[in-house]
């Protein structure tokens, strides 16, 4: 058995050697003694070998299976000493599968074969644990005995190493980014599925191949030298180029070189990650242009407008010339959104804006300012005439009808001129100026264009002026209510009675609700405004009910912008709730061209006002764009004939038709009918042989405060 190396020498060495070898003839010792030690030496070298290994070596005596010997690292590998180790069962070390290992081997050394064999196993170590090994064994034959040879090696390190690798490997393989991998010569020894999906070539048709193969060509010669001057002195380049896919497809990808060097710093590898940016690009362009352009018509919009202008205002100083801008505004574009919907007017406003775009230069520019408000930038003209010719044809262009799902609609437009260097050098007053001039060809009348006089600057300045003291107005109390008697024909006593609004301005006087309401909606100012009225009507109400009219109506106006708040039920039941009225006394009015803003939320709306118990009237009927079915739809108790057709009776047959017509509709639909603008006796005595239920105007009671509007009703 060998000797582990720790061991020394018996001091008696020569009488030991003589008892061991059994042979005391002193000419036996002079023959064999140097041979004898030079064995020893060359054991103790081996066993010194042995010891320096970090591999586990263990000897077997076969066919019992003990260990006879064993070096260090066997032992610290497996948690014993030693000396512990000989004598020791292999199958007692706590090697998996050792019986089976102990029969192999005594299977070798029977048949007489001494294959190198190699297996994975698990040695669960005496102290803790359980190490993977890599072993190796086999049967060698020692002077007719038969010895097994054991080799093992912890395989941690390389499982760890090869699961890092499979991982690395299946990261890559499922990695969303193609990859190239070359060796430094540039041939391609391994690609990803990526790669497959985004160039078009299989695995197998790349491998060996340059990735050059991807060339689209738009690249330089002088690209590619800069390329690869970062790449080998950084180690890395990224950027984006354009790469050919095997369809001859060019496409745009984001790519990413680096160098890989072994520990040595020596170069053995490229690696190439790309990722196809199309959709990138596409999204890019697509963002660039929604950033200049307005959404819905695809013109250019305020940012990319002050760029064009820069431009035109540069050219017309180098060149002295003049550029204008028009300001154009959709006259009454509003009742199209709020009698077809909001669908229909966007289509309009696209349909505007290929009528403008068709009508112009190549090098002028249309712009959208937003709502139904477009602008016209014109460079290069020679005289105002030439602007005025363009406007004209614009006015004829805009004035035709546009045919909508069905709806042949006919819009006009107001524009406003605004010259340079006349008007302005800069965006902001030509603009200004532009606005100033649209607005007072609304006040010609509309359908027309006007361009910016100096004068024009003052009206601005009284309607800003006006607008201020709107929004102090309701603050200083200074609306009123006017009321004005709904008669019922078949009594001739007021049933109930309209609340109209009036601004009494300190310095202007009673301001007409047209100079004013417009306003108001424009500001946003009309919601607290309409609720005042409402509240201001029903407190009036009640006062009148408990003083001898305790049947009385009330009529109230609702606006869109009220019609469409969420709060309006509970706005209203808390004005009944506070005048202590009961819900059928109030009657709110509403137009029909409201009603077809959202014909969902309109019904939801009118059935909750309805199971109040509050009675709902069509205002101005006639003359928008309802459709009868939704009179069925919806809760609706009253129609009102508007005044335009009420004035045409006796005078005009059409007129008097469809007030004939709303009467029967409303009688067959079980609906009263209000005729409002009633003025000649004439009139009334038609309106009555008709079958109008209620009648409304100068003739029965102009508008007038609370304490006038009755007077004449009194004693009746």
């Amino acid at each position: 058995m060998l000797k582990h190396s720790d061991e020394e020498l018996p001091p008696s060495w020569e009488e030991e050697r003589d008892r061991i070898i059994g042979l005391g003839e002193r000419s036996f010792r002079k023959s064999y003694y140097p041979e004898l030690r030079s064995n020893l030496t060359r054991l103790e070298r081996f066993r010194t070998l042995l010891d320096f290994s970090g591999e586990m070596i263990l000897l077997v005596a076969l066919p019992a299976g003990t260990i006879i010997d064993a070096n260090a690292a066997a032992a610290e590998m497996i948690g014993y000493r030693l000396d512990e180790l000989f004598d020791k069962p292999l199958t007692a070390l706590g090697l998996d599968d050792s019986e089976r290992l102990l029969a192999t081997l005594n299977a070798d050394a029977t048949s007489g074969e001494t294959p190198l064999r190699h297996c994975e196993t698990r040695l669960h170590r005496h102290n803790d644990g359980v190490v993977p090994l890599d072993l190796a064994h086999r049967v060698v034959v020692v002077e007719g005995t038969h010895f097994g040879v054991l080799l093992g090696r912890d395989a941690s390190v390389r499982i760890a190493s090869e699961k890092q690798l499979r991982l690395a490997a299946r990261i890559i393989q499922n990695s969303g980014e193609g990859i190239i991998i070359t060796d430094t010569d540039c041939h391609i020894i391994e690609v990803n599925k990526a790669f497959e999906a985004i160039t078009g070539y299989d695995r197998d048709e790349v491998l060996g191949r340059n990735p050059s193969l991807l060339s689209s060509g738009r690249q330089n010669k002088e690209f590619y030298r800069a390329m690869w001057q970062t790449l080998n002195e950084e180690g890395a380049w990224r950027g984006e180029i354009w790469n050919r896919r095997k369809d001859n497809e060019v496409y745009p990808e984001l790519l990413t070189l680096s160098t890989i060097r072994d520990d040595a710093g020596t170069l053995t590898h490229y690696v190439a990650t790309f990722s196809d940016i199309t959709e990138a690009k596409t999204r890019e362009a697509r963002i660039q242009h929604m950033a200049h352009h307005d959404f819905l018509t695809g013109l250019p919009n305020r940012f990319l407008l002050t760029d064009r202008f820069r431009q035109v205002a540069a050219a017309a100083q180098r060149n002295e010339s003049r550029f204008a801008l028009l300001f154009i505004d959709l006259d009454r574009f509003k009742n199209v959104n709020d009698t077809l919907g909001h669908s229909i007017g966007d289509q309009l406003l696209r349909d505007v804006a290929a009528r403008l775009t068709a009508m112009v230069r190549g090098t002028d520019t249309i712009s959208r300012q937003g709502g139904d408000e477009f602008l016209v930038l014109l460079g290069e003209i020679e005289t105002p005439e030439a602007v005025a010719q363009v406007a004209r044809k614009l006015i004829q262009v805009l004035s035709e009808p546009f045919l909508l799902d069905g709806h042949q609609i006919t819009v006009t437009p107001s524009i406003g001129i605004a010259v340079s260097p006349e008007d302005g050098s800069n965006l902001d007053a030509l603009l200004k100026h532009a606005d100033l001039a649209m607005y007072d060809a609304k006040l010609q009348g509309r359908n027309n264009y006007q361009f910016f006089r100096r004068e024009m600057n003052a009206r601005s300045l009284e309607l800003l002026l006006m607008e201020s003291d709107l929004r102090q107005a309701l603050r200083k109390c200074e609306f009123e209510l006017h009321y004005q008697p709904l008669i019922a024909v078949s009594e001739g006593r007021p049933i109930g009675l309209e609340a109209l609004l009036r601004w009494r301005h300190p310095e202007r006087g009673l301001v007409s609700p047209v100079d004013f309401i417009p306003m108001a909606e424009e500001t946003g100012l009309i919601l607290p405004i309409g609720q005042w009225v409402l509240n201001t009507a029903c407190q009036q109400l009640a006062l009148w009910r408990a003083n001898g009219w305790p049947s009385l109506r009330m009529s109230v106006n609702l606006s869109a912008a009220q019609f469409r708040r969420q709060d309006l039920i509970e706005q209203v039941r808390t004005a009944l709730a506070t005048a202590r009225l009961p819900a059928d006394a109030l009657e709110l009015e509403v137009t029909e061209s409201i009603l077809m803003i959202d014909a969902e939320g309109t019904e939801n709306m009118l059935n909750a006002l309805s199971a109040m118990g509050v009675t709902l009237a069509i205002d101005d009927f006639g003359t928008g764009y309802s459709s009868l079915a939704y009179l069925k739809r919806f809760s609706v108790n009253t129609l009102k004939v508007d005044r335009s057709f009420v004035h045409g009776i006796g005078i005009d047959n059409e007129d008097a038709a469809i007030c004939m017509a709303v009467i029967g509709l409303a009688r067959t639909l079980h609906l009263n009918v209000v005729a409002e603008g009633v003025e000649t006796q004439a009139q009334y005595d038609w309106l009555a042989d008709a079958g109008c239920h209620i009648i409304q105007g100068f003739l029965m009671g102009r508008p007038a405060p609370a304490d006038q509007c009755l007077t004449a009703y009194a004693t009746t």
